[in-house]
Order: C-alpha cells, then sequence, then structure tokens
C-alpha cells in the first residue's frame, strides 16, 4: 500500500513512516511540498529540496549495489560518495553497458515484477536544479520574499521529486543477474550487447526457447 502523502503536518513527516533509503526520502520530499504548498512556507520548500536530492544520491547507490554487490570497493565508493554524477560514474565504469542490461531486463523479467528504466542523467541535472534551493543567495526581495522564486521552487523540485515516485510507485530498481542466466539467455544479451540483435530479436528466441527452459526446469 502506497501511504497518503497529503495534509500531513510537520511531526507526521518527521516520525511517521521515516525510512532513509530512497523511497523513504522522496515520500518525505513530496509530504514537505504538499505542506509548502498549502500554508507557502519557505523552510518546508528547502526540507523538500534536501530530501529530494539527498533521494537522488540514494537512488544512483541503490542501482549501484544491485547492479555490482560486492564488486564495490568501499574505498572507491568514498571518494564518491555525495556526488549523483560520480556514483553514476561507478555504475558505467563497473558495467559499461547499464542501459542495455536493464532493457535486457525488463524485456525478459517476470511481468508481474515491473523494472523501472531510470535516466540517470535526467537525475543527475535534477540534483544540480534542487541544490539552487538549498545554497541560494542573493537580495530578499528576489528570493525568499518572491512569489515567483517560491512559485519556481516548487515547480523544480516538485518535477524532481514526482519523477522518482512515479518510478518508485510503478516498478522496482533491479536488473538481471548475467552470471546467473541459462547459457542460451546469456548468449542473447551477448548479441544483444554487442549490437548484433535487437531487443525485439531478443524477445522473439527468447519465447522460442522458452519451452527447452521449462523442460530443463521440470527435470532438475
Amino acid at each position: 500500500m502506497i501511504p497518503p502523502h497529503r495534509n500531513r503536518s510537520p511531526e507526521e513527516i518527521i516520525e511517521e513512516n521515516n525510512y532513509f533509503e530512497s523511497s523513504g526520502r522522496i515520500y518525505k520530499a513530496i509530504s514537505w511540498l504538499d505542506y509548502a504548498n498549502k500554508n507557502k512556507n519557505i523552510s518546508a520548500l528547502e526540507y523538500a529540496a534536501f530530501e529530494t536530492r539527498i533521494g537522488i544520491e540514494q537512488l544512483i547507490f541503490e542501482q549501484l549495489i544491485v547492479s555490482v554487490g560486492t564488486e564495490l570497493e568501499i574505498s572507491e565508493y568514498k571518494k564518491r560518495k555525495g556526488s549523483a554524477k560520480k556514483l553514476d560514474q561507478i555504475i558505467n565504469k563497473l558495467i559499461p553497458r547499464y542501459e542495455k542490461l536493464v532493457d535486457f531486463s525488463i524485456a525478459l523479467g517476470p511481468k508481474n515484477i515491473p523494472i523501472t528504466k531510470w535516466n540517470n542523467k535526467r537525475l543527475i541535472e535534477y540534483s544540480g536544479r534542487v541544490s539552487t534551493y538549498l545554497h541560494w543567495s542573493g537580495g530578499l526581495d528576489v528570493t525568499i520574499q518572491s512569489q515567483k522564486w517560491f512559485e519556481n521552487g516548487m515547480r523544480v523540485v516538485g518535477e524532481a521529486a514526482n519523477y522518482i515516485w512515479h518510478g518508485l510507485t510503478t516498478g522496482n530498481t533491479g536488473i538481471m543477474p548475467i552470471e546467473k542466466l541459462e547459457p542460451e539467455i546469456k548468449e542473447l544479451w551477448i548479441l544483444y550487447e554487442l549490437g548484433k540483435i535487437t531487443i525485439e530479436s531478443v524477445i522473439t528466441r527468447a519465447e522460442i526457447l522458452l519451452p527447452i527452459l521449462e523442460k530443463r526446469l521440470t527435470s532438475a
């Protein structure tokens, strides 16, 4: 069940459903946005921006852990933590064709476990734009006393938070572990990875292989 985020008090936002993974962060962000909108509250907007930025970093970290697991060296992570862009660089370093692997996983994964394909470039851009409302400067008349400034902040932070919330509530973050695939499916991945077949061809060939794989599973 997806908990409601509207009409929550500051105490409820802080104390109820208070989790520190990406979904918990973004849940607090959209709750603060709702409070900020109803009360025209600058601090609530700032809290929403903070939770959104931390949520973005956490989401990319979660992709990293799901993708590479123990291959991630702690020393390398420590050098890059706190930066969505640098965390994304680790993913692309350890899995050069990460986005293709996500597409492959979506195409062949169980339909009852939908996978969200995150646009990490978009997430990184959101991280920078949201930070504007954490590290703002300028005259009060053009910042916290400006209706336009406040409305722009609500729009920028809201766009980022709602993009992530939609992805989190309609799918899962994950990929298929290539090393655990049946040899025939792994071969399809290699062909797709090298650009020798399309994702449509992957799906068609996998459907042809399905009876063979089911028989093997049953025999085992």
